[in-house]
């Protein structure tokens, strides 16, 4: 089963607060991979986005879920630099992972 969250149709175009990140990671995407569902996240629309945004979002979701992460977590229309601040907050996630275990 996916899941797709539309990260435009719920926080606009800029993707500014990390307290908001952190609730729908803690809400919906953990409690849905632990089901086993992939949930893929779409950044269409999304024109910026705040590294406190990004971080809370997939660096927290790596650090603490990072063999569900890589199977079941799916980025979708990520301009360039979208792309380089996931990648970013990726390398984050693995760094505390690691230091988690």
């Amino acid at each position: 089963m996916n899941m797709t969250i539309r990260l435009s149709e719920r926080f606009g175009t800029f993707l500014l607060n990390g307290d908001e990140a952190n609730l729908l990671r803690f809400t919906e995407i953990e409690p849905k991979i632990s089901m086993g569902t992939i949930v893929e996240i779409d950044f269409s629309g999304v024109t910026n986005m705040t590294s406190s945004f990004c971080n809370a979002l997939v660096a927290t979701l790596v650090a603490h879920h990072p063999m569900d992460f890589a199977q079941k977590v799916r980025f979708k229309n990520c301009d360039p630099l979208i792309r380089e601040m996931i990648l970013g907050a990726v390398a984050i996630g693995r760094r505390e992972a690691a230091e988690l275990t």
